[in-house]
């Protein structure tokens, strides 16, 4: 069974008035909970730890969030539990979670066709790599830390733009669909990733466990972007009353295994 704690990460042990916030409310939904909160230097021990031999390489790493994304794999790889950013709010108990399999993953985003081709997915979904569950040592977790590696080394020099491909959600929703995965659940996108404006009203959030509010994104704001680029990156509405927490499409698919179905 997945531990009963709680790991995130910031650069330092002084939070932001609204990170603050929201790491409380992990800690009162949890409060059986282990909590820990990592800085920057306590990152780089636990990496040092997990994966010696790829600590230069994450030394190295030309952007922050590279090395947060390299992070939360090795410190659920080490201590197990639930790695959350810390921009996540969590608004129920998440301990009816924990026992569903191994390790948990939430579906992110239910993508356009043609943003599935841009980005080579065999699914029209992305995996979530700013909320997930796993025991310590799910291996799921190593090939996330050697694939990144793997990449960032085939890379001379990386661009902002490639981030994503390298270390966050784009390589894990690749690594997740290149064989079954029987050992983890795939979560329908309501319980841990509701899209960002989806209505915290009554019965619609009745399912939902935390929400993602993205005030420490590293990217650039959506108002820049153009209305092309934000029409095929928009999130579908997902359905709000899902027979079970696990997604059913995946689950028959053989992605995310076949698991006790909690409710």
């Amino acid at each position: 069974m997945i531990p009963q704690r709680v790991s995130q990460t910031w650069r330092s042990k002084s939070l932001p008035s609204e990170a603050r916030r929201l790491q409380q409310s992990w800690t009162g939904n949890n409060p059986d909970f282990v909590h820990s909160l990592f800085d920057d230097d306590e990152c780089t021990e636990v990496v040092a730890e997990v994966a010696p031999q790829f600590l230069d390489d994450y030394l190295s790493f030309p952007y922050p969030v590279m090395r947060a994304d390299f992070f939360r794999y090795a410190v659920i790889y080490r201590d197990g539990g639930i790695y959350a950013d810390i921009d996540m709010e969590c608004v129920r108990p998440m301990q009816p979670l924990l026992s569903i399999a191994p390790a948990i993953f939430s579906i992110e985003a239910h993508v356009s066709s043609r943003r599935q081709r841009e980005l080579s997915y065999p699914k029209p979904l992305q995996i979530a790599n700013c909320i997930f569950a796993a025991e310590s040592g799910h291996s799921f977790l190593w090939e996330a830390i050697e694939r990144s590696i793997e990449l960032v080394r085939m890379r001379p020099r990386i661009d902002r733009s490639e981030i994503e491909d390298l270390t966050g959600p784009h390589m894990l929703t690749r690594l997740f669909f290149e064989k079954p995965r029987t050992d983890i659940a795939a979560l329908a996108q309501i319980v841990l990733m509701p899209p960002r404006h989806y209505p915290d009203i009554w019965p619609l959030n009745a399912n939902i466990h935390a929400r993602h509010h993205f005030f420490g994104s590293w990217k650039s704001s959506p108002a820049r972007r153009s209305i092309a680029r934000r029409w095929i990156e928009r999130d579908r509405w997902p359905n709000p009353f899902p027979a079970s927490y696990l997604d059913s499409t995946l689950t028959k698919a053989g992605f995310g295994g076949c698991f006790r179905q909690v409710s």
